[in-house]
């Protein structure tokens, strides 16, 4: 009772505060004018709405800087939300944005920060900002209480996880299993959960919980090898995926993203690496080629992932072929979709860096349409019925465009 009395509170105070701000940040004439009191980090994209300049944070790109490659929306309806190659799709809302430089080091105590700021006489000292926080600013380290609780969820979680061939992990193997990909020994950072809540915020910005589902839980490992985190698909006890919002979350990192993968199949004494987006995707891969495979956990975590030149001689790359983006007549932006954009980035890095990459992306190059994912094309096509993993993967790269040949391609 005591817990439960608890967490009341709790939702009743961040709905307050949210109350505070949302008020706060109308008077204020809204967040554009917010966020650019609270940092000079993102003057340059608040002067061009609309349009791309530079982004603030060059660290997260690769060679290009992210040149040109963020802007604020100006749709009034998302105001203060921004978009950037760096960012999953939906982009970053303004809080999260003010997170990101470091006003805050979560979204309560980045709302607190505003709150401070907008309204000095009923919240305190005012914070000036601007001065504090510079352009470029990688976000702050975790204290040692925050770190200290992530830690602790993950370890928990940690401790529950069971290996796809445990009994309990029934729905896991049904879930691939429906989706044509057997499990079989091979599965390396792949586990199982049999009840994981899942949270997610209501419009008021409170915390919900709307059920207990088994999840597949899959080790995102850094450049060191460490667990940074875990990437989570909720599913049913019978391998359906679950009734929730979004069916695939990551936990709260232990640091950043930078150059994270998860290792779907290590160890099998191939020197080719198949790298892809997605543990279902990076699964069907390793069945048909019998390699090892690494995956990132969105198309945007690909161009910066970690690969090991004393174990391979060849990388795989395994490329979405995503719609094209809608550009406006007279934009420098790129037309190309996100799928293969961030896969062509990670191409043109390990040619750069001196590895030998083949481009796996299906049939013709994209205009307009998303083509069938290479998951769907190891199904559907009965590339798993065919014998010898040789004979297997030239079946694909007959599929592919340009046979799987990589060959520089305009990826801005």
């Amino acid at each position: 009772m005591k817990n439960e009395s608890k967490l009341k509170q709790e939702s009743k105070q961040r709905k307050e505060l949210f109350d505070n701000v949302d008020g706060l940040v109308r008077q204020k004439g809204g967040w554009l004018q917010v966020i650019s009191l609270m940092t000079n980090a993102y003057d340059d994209a608040l002067a061009k709405l609309g349009k791309g300049v530079d982004c603030p944070f060059p660290q997260r790109h690769g060679k290009g800087q992210g040149k040109g490659d963020f802007r604020f929306t100006d749709n009034a309806h998302y105001q203060g939300r921004a978009i950037c190659t760096c960012m999953q799709d939906r982009g970053m809302g303004p809080v999260e944005l003010l997170t990101e430089v470091g006003v805050g080091h979560d979204w309560t105590s980045t709302m607190i920060e505003i709150q401070k700021a907008l309204d000095p006489a009923g919240c305190g000292t005012f914070v000036d900002h601007r001065k504090k926080v510079q352009i470029g600013n990688p976000k702050p380290e975790l204290d040692e209480k925050e770190l200290a609780k992530r830690k602790k969820t993950l370890t928990l979680m940690a401790r529950d996880l069971v290996d796809l061939n445990a009994w309990s992990a029934h729905p896991a193997r049904k879930y691939f299993a429906k989706r044509g990909i057997p499990y079989n020994f091979r599965m390396h950072d792949v586990k199982f959960h049999p009840g994981l809540k899942y949270w997610a915020a209501d419009d008021g910005g409170k915390a919900v919980c709307l059920g207990v589902f088994p999840a597949i839980v899959s080790a995102m490992r850094g450049e060191d090898g460490k667990i940074v985190s875990f990437h989570r698909i909720f599913i049913t006890s019978d391998g359906d995926k679950a009734p929730v919002p979004k069916t695939k979350k990551i936990c709260s990192p232990l640091s950043d993203l930078k150059g994270v993968s998860i290792n779907v199949v290590e160890g099998t004494s191939s020197r080719v690496l198949n790298v892809t987006e997605g543990v279902e995707k990076g699964w069907a891969i390793h069945l048909a080629t019998g390699g090892d495979v690494k995956c990132g956990y969105s198309c945007s975590s690909l161009p910066g992932m970690n690969v090991d030149q004393e174990k391979y001689d060849k990388v795989i790359i395994w490329s979405d072929r995503d719609p094209d983006r809608e550009v406006t007549p007279g934009s420098n932006k790129r037309k190309m979709g996100d799928g293969q954009y961030f896969a062509l980035k990670l191409a043109h890095r390990l040619q750069q860096e001196g590895v030998d990459v083949d481009f796996m992306i299906y049939g013709e190059e994209p205009v307009g349409v998303k083509g069938p994912d290479w998951e769907d094309i190891i199904v559907e096509k009965g590339v798993l019925s065919l014998k010898g993993a040789e004979r297997r993967l030239k079946f694909l790269k007959e599929l592919a465009l340009n046979g799987g040949v990589y060959k520089q391609l305009k990826t801005a």
